[in-house]
């Protein structure tokens, strides 16, 4: 039996966690929560059917930056988007350098992370 691919959605703001379960739901996503670094790390290890990862960059207990260079350690081959509200271009050069794949700003747009979502998992969403 084929096991089902997930999105991985680290985030520790309820509202915008909040937002990102509805905007799956409404495409039939599946996917995990995390809400701290330390907690993306253990489920990331855990479920190997994660094949995206949505990654909020500024995380209590591990920063979003040191939990993007560990799962890239991991498994390289899974994309991870990072949603931030930093939108300087220093700070995104620092996140394509630490391995991220694509970068979303907040708020985020529905039609924009469709889009990403779509790129990166090759397939229509």
């Amino acid at each position: 039996m084929e096991v089902q691919s997930r999105i991985l959605i680290v985030e520790d703001d309820i509202v915008n966690c909040e937002l990102l379960e509805i905007l799956m739901k409404r495409k039939n996503l599946p996917y995990l929560i995390a809400y701290d670094g330390i907690e993306a790390l253990k489920v990331f290890e855990q479920h190997p059917e994660i094949n995206l990862v949505l990654l909020d960059i500024r995380l209590p207990k591990l920063s979003g930056e040191v939990v993007l260079s560990k799962m890239k350690a991991l498994r390289p081959h899974v994309p991870i988007i990072v949603q931030t509200a930093y939108v300087f271009e220093v700070d995104r050069d620092l996140f394509f350098s630490l391995g991220c794949d694509d970068y979303i700003t907040k708020p985020i747009m529905r039609d924009q992370l469709y889009e990403k979502i779509g790129y990166w998992l090759k397939k229509e969403i």
